[in-house]
């Protein structure tokens, strides 16, 4: 705010410095003005209305939102966080179907279970329309970087532990077909890369 914007009173005192210190005594300059005492004065009124009217709200059955509404909205807010990102799947005349980003990854897990020697850690999911997937690619010869539909492309990124004493390259290669197999047979959607990161090992 430019000083000349300030609201002052005719003696030259800051009406916003008086609201601020309007829970402490005058000042020696307050207590002989008389400008600034009036303007304390219904700054005082101001401050007991509002005070007033903010306990009569807290206190108002009307305006008290209903049990469980609080536990309520946190629900949808994690569900949200927990869900993540949105995968279509197929859209038609009367709607679309999509899967999320959670469902997705509890998929993998389950197919990562079923290799023996693996522990699932994380998942992270990318999504990429097969548009943006295969520009800039290398493409087999008489091929072109065009998608011939929309179907998205997935990035699967999974950071698991391994048994110690299993053979980890050829482990995590059948773990990676697996997941490849899962996802058409679950979901109807390609795989397209699956990256695995092997952060640990534990005993048996």
């Amino acid at each position: 705010m430019a000083l000349e914007d300030i609201p002052r009173l005719g003696c030259g005192r800051s009406i916003d410095r008086i609201w601020a210190t309007i829970d402490r005594p005058p000042t020696a300059h307050e207590e002989h003005c008389e400008q600034c005492q009036t303007a304390r004065t219904r700054l005082q009124r101001l401050g007991e209305a509002t005070r007033l009217l903010r306990e009569s709200d807290l206190h108002d059955p009307a305006l008290k939102p209903r049990p469980g509404i609080e536990n309520a909205i946190m629900d949808v807010a994690r569900a949200q966080v927990r869900r993540g990102s949105s995968i279509l799947l197929r859209s038609a005349d009367n709607g679309t179907t999509e899967i999320s980003e959670q469902a997705l990854s509890s998929l993998i897990r389950v197919a990562a279970a079923a290799i023996p020697g693996v522990y699932t850690r994380r998942c992270r999911i990318e999504i990429r329309s097969a548009i943006t997937s295969l520009a800039g690619e290398d493409h087999p010869s008489g091929t072109t970087g065009t998608a011939t539909n929309d179907v998205p492309r997935l990035i699967v990124n999974l950071w698991v532990a391994a048994a110690q004493g299993i053979i980890i390259p050829r482990t995590m290669e059948a773990l990676r077909e697996w997941i490849s197999n899962a996802l058409p047979a679950g979901v109807g959607i390609s795989a397209g890369t699956v990256n695995i990161t092997v952060e640990d090992l534990y005993d048996v």
